[in-house]
């Protein structure tokens, strides 16, 4: 049948995914969360292959844990690679658990029930709405936060990540959720057609994972700090024009600044301008590119005793920022505190 060879195949690009991560020895929690996915992802497919009524119970319980589970497991390789936080917070751990733990709590309450009253009683059916409703809610912001600030992004190949293998896997599991949950669709066609989809992301992902370097998609570099005299001392003519846009002109001021009209400012190509950034200073999004010279500024500018009397909203908008919450955030990920603990510590 083709839609059990189509499931075995992409059961084996994904556990070949595993290998390639294991191999590496992976010590941060975007590997883990992606390693999470895919075996996941095994999961399912061994559901779809061995999850018939008649089947073994261990068959059923890896069916039941890793499909209510994978949902959950995608969002968190999205906030571990595309999100804002550097590390993954108790609270998104506890949200993505959720996909689990809601049906395992409503099973578990109407087993309780059928023993105590000694007859049939489902919540299943009352709280399966619901159930759907939190798993097409973090896809969506799964896929906004693959497809947010894609144009900031200085990594081409994670790019490509972004705007293709994310966003259509999304795209598979809520068209997967609408066809099996809510629609109820068992149409012979529909299942060959799942499997295909599903060995096309599987191999699409293995393509990445062996022919990207892997510091494009999980490990993180530590930026150079781009000072002109901290790097090699004749840098090439578009490297300066870089650096003297922003230590000389502060171009980085510019309020709602886009790597589109820093390239036109520098005449350099868009393209070029983030192999640069990214190759030359080691940024992988270009806002962090702009947030160390406007942290820096206002770093400055507090440790000055004459600008004790300066409010902080008005030193963080001065330098680019467009909130004081955006910058707050900012700057503690850079010092460990915040800009007023800063000050005092500074200046006594």
């Amino acid at each position: 049948m083709l839609s059990t060879f189509l499931y075995h195949f992409a059961f084996a690009q994904m556990f070949f995914c595993v290998l390639i991560l294991l191999k590496r020895f992976p010590r941060s929690q975007p590997v883990w969360c992606f390693i999470l996915l895919m075996l996941c992802g095994c999961g399912y497919v061994i559901g779809r292959l061995y999850s018939a009524p008649d089947a073994k119970d261990i068959y059923l319980v890896i069916d039941f844990i890793t499909g209510n589970a994978l949902i959950g497991a995608f969002w968190l390789v999205s906030n571990s690679v595309f999100g804002e936080s550097k590390r993954i917070k108790l609270s998104q751990y506890m949200i993505a658990s959720s996909t689990l733990l809601f049906p395992v709590i409503v099973n578990g309450t109407s087993a309780a029930l059928n023993l105590e009253m000694g007859k049939g009683v489902s919540l299943a059916s009352p709280f399966n709405y619901i159930q759907i409703f939190v798993e097409l809610s973090l896809l969506l912001h799964a896929l906004t936060m693959a497809l947010a600030n894609w144009r900031d992004d200085l990594v081409q190949e994670r790019r490509y990540i972004r705007g293709a293998v994310l966003s259509l896997a999304a795209i598979y599991i809520g068209f997967i959720i609408i066809f099996e949950q809510v629609l109820q669709l068992s149409w012979p066609v529909f299942e060959p057609i799942k499997a295909s989809l599903l060995v096309c992301l599987v191999t699409v992902i293995n393509f990445f994972l062996v022919d990207v370097k892997y510091e494009v998609f999980f490990a993180s570099k530590e930026p150079n700090v781009p000072e002109s005299k901290q790097l090699k001392e004749k840098p090439r003519a578009e490297l300066m024009r870089i650096l003297t846009a922003m230590e000389t002109d502060k171009f980085y001021q510019q309020e709602g600044l886009t790597i589109a009209k820093l390239a036109k400012h520098v005449s350099i190509h868009e393209y070029k301008l983030r192999n640069i950034i990214n190759g030359e200073l080691n940024y992988r999004n270009f806002n962090d590119f702009l947030n160390y010279y406007r942290i820096k500024e206002v770093t400055e500018q507090l440790e000055q005793v004459e600008n004790n009397q300066i409010p902080v909203l008005t030193m963080a908008l001065e330098s680019g920022f467009r909130s004081l919450s955006s910058f707050n955030k900012a700057f503690k990920e850079t010092h460990g505190k915040t800009p007023t603990e800063y000050r005092k510590h500074a200046i006594g």
